[in-house]
């Protein structure tokens, strides 16, 4: 791994057959969720579409205001399936309208058990398959480390390291961040210590580990590595405590929006690293080019910034739009709270410099950008 992912890693992990894949595809060091949330992250991997094109703004249960995932857009199970592709989902679903059954998106088997037995079943269906085939493996985890109970059973592990900075670092930050410790989520987590955090990071490396046995599962049924495209990425990520906030909510910091991309497809790429900039809607287009099937939209060419976006969480609305360079990072609030980020000079994200002088040139320039891709989300 690059300096730079090692150093969102709350402690050292054994992850195997994560390495597995990497020894024989490409990991893409720049690739962000189009949103930190699970229903609507999902719905962009699934269709190539953001968020605000899916209509899946949010998470879709029954304590949130989510919408599910219309049936009538293409994703890569019809996709995929209309080409003669056996398809499969197994594991989490989370964007509504399953009933047990998502022939209605384009797949013909759905198991939606937890993470060891679902792994379990789609190694069974992929040994079954004489022909082309998808098999969607959607595990919960590391997304249990919201049991805390658990967390603080866990013994912090060597090598763990403490959050960067802790809850005084929300000054200057948007009060929105403040808000969701006193009256959120946050506030689970307020009166933590050093240690209940080095708890927390290490179960999360626990959680990872468990992610990681699950693949394990799957790809022990994968005979022909050759003629195999392994996708491994996720749907989001943590705050792991960084600022002194868990799990996640009305923020845009790299421990969250930042996700894993490794892809084999060894008669295409060779093994090693690509610094692409990328989110989660591209991952679909990519995933048909590589099966030789053509996706109903074209992908978009190289990026020099991705655009990200937030809604909110459960019934609490708190929109945020992202755009982030290779150097720089721009929030921008519905409220007009704005933070801005050096991240080459301030990885840790500590320096909110949106209302600096030295860096208004900067501002302006992304806010335009951003304003023209904010445009048509009609948000």
């Amino acid at each position: 791994m690059s300096d730079q992912e090692t150093a969102l890693l709350p402690c050292p992990v054994n992850t195997p057959n994560r390495r597995r894949i990497e020894e024989h595809g490409v990991r893409f060091t720049q690739a962000f969720c189009n949103t930190p949330q699970c229903s609507a992250a999902r719905s962009a991997l699934l269709t190539g579409l953001e968020p605000h094109q899916t209509g899946v703004l949010t998470n879709v249960d029954g304590g949130s205001l989510g919408k599910p995932l219309p049936t009538n857009l293409p994703n890569i199970g019809k996709v995929l399936h209309d080409s003669g592709y056996a398809t499969g989902y197994f594991g989490k679903w989370h964007l509504g309208n399953e009933d047990g059954d998502l022939r209605s998106y384009g797949f013909d088997r759905y198991e939606g058990d937890g993470d060891d037995i679902a792994a379990s079943k789609a190694a069974e269906w992929i040994t079954a398959q004489k022909g082309p085939w998808l098999a969607w493996v959607s595990v919960l985890n590391p997304h249990n480390i919201y049991d805390l109970a658990s967390v603080r059973r866990t013994s912090p592990r060597e090598g763990a390291r403490p959050p960067a900075s802790g809850l005084e670092n929300l000054s200057g930050k948007p009060s929105e961040q403040q808000a969701y410790v006193d009256r959120d989520q946050g506030k689970l987590t307020h009166d933590f210590t050093p240690q209940d955090w080095l708890r927390y990071r290490s179960r999360y490396g626990e959680l990872v580990e468990a992610a990681d046995r699950s693949l394990g599962m799957v790809l022990a049924a994968v005979k022909d590595w050759d003629d195999t495209v392994i996708v491994y990425t996720s749907d989001h990520g943590d705050a792991l405590g960084e600022h002194g906030l868990p799990f996640k909510g009305p923020f845009m910091y790299e421990p969250l929006i930042r996700i894993p991309l490794v892809i084999s497809a060894p008669w295409k790429w060779a093994p090693g690293v690509r610094q692409d900039m990328t989110v989660q809607a591209d991952l679909a287009p990519m995933l048909a080019d590589l099966a030789g099937v053509e996706w109903p939209r074209n992908p978009v060419a190289r990026r020099d910034a991705v655009y990200l976006e937030y809604y909110g969480k459960q019934k609490w609305v708190s929109p945020i739009r992202t755009i982030r360079t290779s150097r720089w990072k721009l929030n921008w609030y519905d409220s007009g709270h704005q933070e801005l980020y050096d991240l080459e000079n301030d990885a840790e994200e500590r320096h909110n410099v949106a209302s600096d002088e030295a860096t208004r040139r900067i501002r302006i320039e992304l806010e335009t950008r951003l304003n023209a891709w904010r445009g048509p989300t009609k948000q």
